[in-house]
C-alpha cells in the first residue's frame, strides 16, 4: 500500500474507533471526501481526511524521510447550536486523539498538528468548516515505498 494511502487509513480507523460527541452529536468520520468538499447535511457534523502533499528526501542510502502533509476537514451546521464552538470542540479531541493514540506509531516516525483554517457562512443556517493540518513524518525503503 502507498504511504500516503496507507497514513490517510490509518487516521481514518484512529477517528472512526474512538467516537466524538459535541453538543450530544456523534461526529460522523467518513472514508473520503464527499462530492464537491460537502458533507451531505444530515451526516453534520462530520470530519474527513485526505492527504494534501508529500515531500521526499533522502534519509539514507537505501531509505527515504516522507513528510506528509494531512488535512482533516470539520463541518458542522446549525439554527440555535453555536457551530463554531462545535468546530472547536472537534477539533480538541481529534488533536488529543491523534496524540494520545499509540496505532501510528511502526507506520509514523511523527505527527503533530501545523495549524489550521476556518471558513463560516452566515445566513438562515450558520454553516462552519476549518481545515485542521497534521504533518506526518515517515521513513520508506527507496527499492520499495510501500508499507
Amino acid at each position: 500500500m502507498h504511504p500516503l494511502k496507507a497514513v490517510r487509513k490509518a487516521i481514518v480507523a484512529l477517528l472512526s474507533d474512538s467516537v466524538i460527541v459535541v453538543d450530544g452529536a456523534t461526529v460522523g468520520v467518513l472514508d473520503s471526501p464527499p462530492e464537491q468538499g460537502q458533507v451531505p447535511e444530515e451526516s453534520l457534523p462530520a470530519l474527513y481526511c485526505f492527504a494534501r502533499s508529500e515531500h521526499v528526501s533522502i534519509g539514507t542510502h537505501t531509505s527515504d524521510e516522507r513528510g506528509v502533509l494531512v488535512d482533516i476537514v470539520i463541518q458542522a451546521k446549525g439554527f440555535r447550536v453555536n457551530v463554531v464552538d462545535q468546530v472547536d470542540d472537534i477539533h480538541l479531541e481529534l488533536e488529543r486523539r491523534i496524540a494520545a493514540s499509540g496505532r501510528l506509531s511502526g507506520l509514523v516516525a511523527s505527527i503533530a498538528p501545523q495549524g489550521s483554517e476556518i471558513h463560516i457562512d452566515r445566513g438562515e443556517v450558520i454553516f462552519a468548516a476549518r481545515r485542521v493540518t497534521f504533518e506526518v513524518k515517515m521513513f520508506t525503503s527507496r527499492m520499495d515505498p510501500s508499507v
